[in-house]
């Protein structure tokens, strides 16, 4: 007995119904939230015998700085490497709110950078850092989000540690309870206060931190031996940085069943109009 035939359920339908349903996620409306801000950062420098701040820095913090660097070890002013901590919970909720708890998923998550000093060659006046210089650069998500930011000073300016602010010297620790590489980026310096965007690899761990509500941190370091980047701290009073997350909409079960359905019928009416 046939159930169906071409013309109960012709294959236009059949195909307008699946693409309906089976759009790709671009075509589909997403949601984005912004989080205009970090809750902790802070660079760590090595020092060299060209920086006059004094040779080794590793054990000295300069969180609450207003800005955070990235430069390779074999810069004139030593390695400078930075973390920076979100807290998304405030995207969670914007996006349980539009979908519904547990109905979302995310599609996209983007850091944005700016900075005071981004013109290429440009030498900020606080001389413990290099020139600006354009180059590779890469981010890593950490695991540990216990790092304490800390308040060496103003503009770079250096403070004591002690047993809980992060420092150069910590970065064996960080690393330790785990990392993923989210990407390596190329810097550009666009001129001052322009932001540059870089979209991170959606990394099982970073997807699933960024989704819990929670803190999330991320690691940056020199990828070559050409960057000097600089860019803005919370602290600084303008062109924080941002993490954009974008999430859509899970497909419910019953539009996949509806799926199956329209899929289903179109191959029973293939088979049925062979065999008549």
């Amino acid at each position: 007995m046939k159930i169906f035939n071409s013309e109960q359920f012709p294959l236009s339908v059949a195909l307008a119904l699946c693409g309906a349903i089976l759009a790709p996620p671009a075509l589909r409306a997403d949601t984005s939230f912004t989080i205009n801000n970090t809750v902790a950062d802070a660079f760590l420098a090595s020092g060299s015998p060209g920086n006059p701040v004094g040779t080794n820095l590793t054990s000295l913090n300069f969180g609450s700085a207003g800005t955070l660097a990235i430069a390779p070890a074999g810069s004139t002013k030593g390695e400078f490497d930075s973390v920076i901590q979100f807290n998304t919970a405030a995207a969670v909720s914007q996006f349980n709110t539009t979908y519904g708890a547990g109905n979302w998923h995310i599609t996209g998550v983007q850091l944005s950078l700016a900075s005071n000093f981004g013109t290429q060659g440009a030498q900020p006046p606080n001389l413990i850092f290099n020139s600006i210089n354009g180059g590779m650069f890469g981010i890593d998500w950490l695991a540990n989000n216990s790092w304490v930011e800390g308040s060496g000073g103003g503009m770079g300016g250096p403070g004591y540690p002690g047993n809980s602010s992060v420092s150069f010297n910590s970065i064996p620790s960080l690393l330790s309870a785990g990392y993923d590489p989210l990407g390596t980026f190329q810097y550009t310096p666009l001129g001052n206060n322009v932001y540059e965007n870089y979209q991170l690899n959606l990394d099982g761990n970073l997807v699933s931190s960024v989704a819990a509500g929670g803190a999330v941190s991320l690691y940056f370091y020199a990828a070559d031996n050409q960057v000097s980047y600089l860019f803005n701290s919370k602290e600084f009073g303008s062109n924080h940085p941002e993490l954009t997350i974008t999430a859509a909409a899970v497909p419910e079960p019953g539009t996949l069943a509806l799926t199956a359905f329209a899929l289903g019928a179109f191959l029973i009416s293939q088979r049925s109009k062979k065999r008549s």
